[in-house]
């Protein structure tokens, strides 16, 4: 349940590249209503490109250059490089990143978030694990039973507030959410990679978290 903060970045610049980005953008094309896909087509890896993740390409990055030298510093293939939105009080079903690839490395940097906005994670395999639930919740079930979920599963999850401009990876094969129970929407860069000698040798516990995987 361990989160790593690994790099930092400059939050002013990505604040302005946010207010560019989303400048006239409407939520709902994104994926799941709360997306962005910054990239161009070509920006991706071939494998990533018909993603519904990265469906529709806001062909973005020329305009947001804080957002290009982010991306460029990854010297690795991207799978997904998105803004992600999630209003006050609201929050995520209760899912796990699995659908990614073997391969591919999940990082996010926040942008805007508040002292109020979680990053919940545990240590469940399986949905079924989860003490209280019976089937997979819509993220307003989630949020209406969060306070449950924590009475029911004490020592199971961790909550994290994270900082904006760091750069975190955490285990994303395990059930997590964010629930934002704040009055202001937060913003976070998604980041998808594919995992090459640069990656594994810049960010080890990486590495270390995929063997541990593949043993």
């Amino acid at each position: 349940m361990q989160i790593h903060a690994l790099t930092t970045y400059d939050v002013d610049r990505l604040e302005r590249d946010l207010e560019t980005a989303i400048r006239g953008w409407d939520w709902s094309k994104g994926a799941f209503g709360h997306a962005l896909s910054l990239p161009g087509l070509t920006d991706l890896h071939t494998a990533a490109r018909e993603h519904y993740n990265n469906l529709p390409y806001a062909d973005a990055l020329d305009r947001c250059p804080y957002f290009r030298h982010v991306f460029d510093s990854f010297l690795c293939e991207k799978a997904s490089f998105r803004l992600l939105r999630r209003p006050p009080r609201t929050c995520y079903g209760w899912h796990t990143d699995r659908d990614k690839g073997s391969d591919v490395i999940r990082f996010q940097i926040p942008i805007v978030t508040n002292p109020q906005s979680w990053l919940v994670v545990t240590d469940f395999d399986a949905f079924e694990e989860i003490r209280g639930f019976e089937e997979r919740l819509s993220e307003p079930d989630t949020y209406d039973t969060f306070g449950r979920f924590k009475d029911l599963n004490r020592g199971r999850y961790q909550l994290h507030a994270l900082e904006p401009g760091t750069l975190y990876y955490f285990d994303t094969r395990r059930f997590h959410t964010l629930v934002n129970e704040g009055e202001e929407t937060r913003y976070t860069l998604s980041v998808d990679v594919v995992a090459n000698d640069w990656l594994l040798e810049t960010y080890p516990i990486v590495g270390a978290e995929l063997s541990q995987a593949a043993a």
